[in-house]
């Protein structure tokens, strides 16, 4: 069976935060560190699964840490990633 796979616009510092905070799963890490040299907004597919375990691992990342600037980008950063889990929209507003 294949599972759900969500596509997310990723800003290069949220694709840097993801791979210090989020301790992702082989494949995620690959996709992105293929993106890392990329000074622009990516689309990156991410499994479903692999996609949740990720969220978590950044809240817990959140919670380990005391309150300040850091704790406040990766708030924002698991904020679309959730929406883009429950509402299928993982791309960036447009300003």
């Amino acid at each position: 069976m294949e599972r759900e796979v969500i596509e997310v616009e990723l800003s290069p510092e949220e694709r840097s935060l993801i791979l210090r905070y989020g301790y992702p799963f082989d494949r995620i890490k690959q996709v992105l560190e293929a993106h890392q040299k990329s000074r622009t907004i990516e689309i990156v597919l991410l499994d479903a699964f692999e996609f949740e375990r990720l969220i978590g691992d950044l809240s817990m990342s959140i919670n380990d840490m005391a309150s300040g600037a850091l704790q406040n980008r990766l708030l924002d950063l698991c904020d679309r990633p959730e929406a883009a889990e429950q509402y299928g929209d993982g791309m960036l507003d447009e300003l």
